[in-house]
């Protein structure tokens, strides 16, 4: 697994300026939702193309990055709620 920020690791060392979704809200995200991670510096977007019940979540890089990554746009990766800075949900759109 690429190694994301850990959101809630962050959100713990500086709960008043670095927030991230609410728990209730992470155990409803759905196939084709958005969620938001951050890698290398850079934060962005990922489609949640699939969740396994061990908790691995499977989406694909939804906008061009800048920094230097080991994935780009379109990409599959795999990651944890924990990693997890934004959701949103188009979906009902």
């Amino acid at each position: 697994m690429k190694e994301f920020i850990d959101a809630v690791q962050q959100n713990e060392k500086h709960p008043g300026t670095f927030h991230i979704p609410p728990k209730d809200l992470l155990d409803e995200m759905k196939e084709g939702w958005f969620v938001k991670v951050a890698h290398n510096g850079e934060r962005f977007w990922i489609e949640i193309t699939s969740i396994e019940e061990s908790g691995t979540i499977f989406g694909r890089v939804d906008n061009d990055l800048v920094n230097e990554h080991p994935f780009k746009y379109d990409d599959k990766i795999m990651f944890e709620k924990r990693h997890i800075l934004d959701v949103v949900d188009f979906t009902n759109s």
